[in-house]
């Protein structure tokens, strides 16, 4: 089993293929409740979220510093600067932002933020509550893996600024990876309940599709004899991609 997941306000969308193809999309209020249903049968779990944390620099992670590099200029903006731990695990955006100050050379921006509960929850699920998941649910930005499924080019199209042409050039990349998917994505998007907006289904989509046999073996950056020690608990500063199968 392949599951790709992205973090949306109602909680983790996951998608979930396996060997035959497109499995089924469902929305979890939890990461636990998530892995209650498919840890035991997961082989790859990419998700969304940063997971390696440093706890006193605001050094950027070189697996941010590289996904920057090969997204830029059009997409790097969509990595954002992580905050270090205590800083995620705080109360208030301004808690945050004096701890982020206080310990490190550096402050905290309210994009930062606004992806911190959902840091903090992945972390305490893998460090304190679900260790045994390590190694299985694996950091992996959506933009990274579209650049590697489109011939090391980033994509063109603004989520933002321009959401239609950037819905549709997606769909394309995802269809060269497994023609047809536009339905498997139309059967996520009319059945599943909450809200889910289109960008976190394209992007659980494509994390689903990198896990999965229809692409080749997994990669990381910044690669694997590069990985940072920044994270004194041991979790691995590292984003996860593939190239198509050949």
């Amino acid at each position: 089993m392949y599951l790709g997941v992205d973090g949306c306000p109602d909680g983790w969308i996951a998608v979930q293929y396996d060997e035959s193809g497109y499995e089924g999309a469902t929305l979890y209020d939890t990461i636990d409740s998530l892995w209650d249903d498919h840890g035991d049968a997961a082989a790859h779990v990419l998700i969304d979220v940063p997971i390696g944390l440093r706890e006193v620099s605001s050094a950027q992670r070189p697996c941010d510093s590289a996904a920057r590099e090969r997204l830029s200029p059009r997409r790097h903006a969509s990595v954002f600067s992580v905050p270090i731990r205590a800083a995620v695990h705080a109360e208030s955006y301004e808690s945050a932002k004096e701890i982020q100050e206080t310990r490190t050379d550096g402050s905290l921006g309210v994009q930062s933020w606004a992806i911190a509960d959902k840091i903090a929850e992945l972390d305490g699920f893998l460090r304190e509550r679900t260790p045994e998941a390590r190694g299985v649910v694996r950091e992996a930005h959506p933009e990274v893996c579209f650049w590697a499924c489109n011939d090391e080019e980033a994509t063109a199209f603004s989520k933002t600024g321009q959401p239609a042409a950037a819905f549709w050039e997606r769909i394309d990349i995802l269809e060269g990876l497994e023609p047809g998917v536009l339905e498997c994505v139309r059967a996520a998007g009319t059945g599943i309940g909450g809200t889910v907006a289109n960008d976190d289904l394209l992007d659980a989509f494509v994390l689903a599709l990198t896990a999965s046999p229809l692409t080749g073996k997994l990669r990381t950056l910044p690669g694997e004899s590069d990985s940072d020690t920044g994270d004194p608990t041991g979790l691995p500063m590292e984003m996860v991609y593939a190239y198509p199968a050949e």
